[in-house]
């Protein structure tokens, strides 16, 4: 009798694996799809912007600021990118430099 009692016991709980293995987490683990990944791309729209005396690239970003907030050092590397003529020289009164201008952005998911 116990000998039956224990192999009942073996066949359930080997049935019990196999089910888990087949149909339960454990295969729901090993073959999920991979998560799409979502990264904000921040895109800046350029305004062109007449100096005057005394202005500088602090002021102008003062008078312009982005909707969405961004780095000092990142919207400067984008100022001189767009005003590369810029980038060892001070403004000259009555000047147009195109200042960037961060906007919302949707986000990118490949």
């Amino acid at each position: 009798m116990r000998i039956i009692g224990l192999a009942v016991f073996i066949l359930i709980i080997s049935y019990i694996i196999k089910i888990d293995l087949l149909d339960g987490t454990i295969s729901l683990a090993a073959f999920s799809k991979t998560e799409t990944e979502c990264v904000k791309q921040e895109q800046y729209e350029i305004f062109p912007v007449q100096t005057v005396k005394g202005d500088t690239v602090l002021s102008v970003f003062a008078v312009y600021p982005s909707e969405v907030w961004v780095s000092f050092p990142e919207r400067l590397e984008a100022f001189y990118q767009e005003n590369p003529h810029l980038q060892n020289q001070v403004f000259q009164p009555g000047e147009i430099v195109n200042v960037p201008i961060y906007k919302d952005s949707t986000l990118s998911c490949s």
